[in-house]
């Protein structure tokens, strides 16, 4: 029997319980995993690769929307983003990107939400752009 095999025996609104590495603790398996995640250049508006992002859209130099394929249960979701302002062959004077949820104008949605990617003070496209989301699915 294989482990997906086993898996595949639970129903979806099982819990399932794990010890942690050192055994001291447990973790709820679903609560641990990321429920969508994207790697993408801002030059295009397509991901490299991605899980449950349905597509990007860029409304702006700096600003991107990634729309999520199965929405979030509620708005108290977590998003990290790293990356870079590599553009081509030149970096700006300040490499390092920070990215920041700008909340759209609707406010916090359950399926789509946006980013700003700042080089210093200006808004940039970057080349390597990173984005993990992790809250509870619909």
């Amino acid at each position: 029997m294989s482990f997906s095999a086993d898996l595949a025996k639970f129903p979806s609104a099982t819990s399932v319980t794990m010890n942690s590495e050192g055994g001291s603790a447990t973790t709820n398996l679903q609560q641990g995993l990321a429920k969508q995640w994207v790697y993408f250049d801002m030059a295009s508006t397509t991901a490299v690769d991605s899980f449950n992002t349905s597509s990007l859209t860029d409304s702006a130099v700096g600003k991107y929307y990634a729309n999520i394929n199965n929405d979030f249960a509620n708005t108290s979701y977590v998003v990290n983003y790293s990356g870079n302002a590599y553009a081509g062959d030149s970096f700006p004077a300040s490499p390092t990107c920070i990215a920041k949820l700008n909340y759209l104008t609707d406010g916090i949605q359950t399926g789509v939400y946006d980013i700003v990617v700042y080089a210093g003070s200006a808004l940039v496209d970057g080349k390597y752009n990173y984005l993990i989301a992790h809250g509870d699915l619909a």
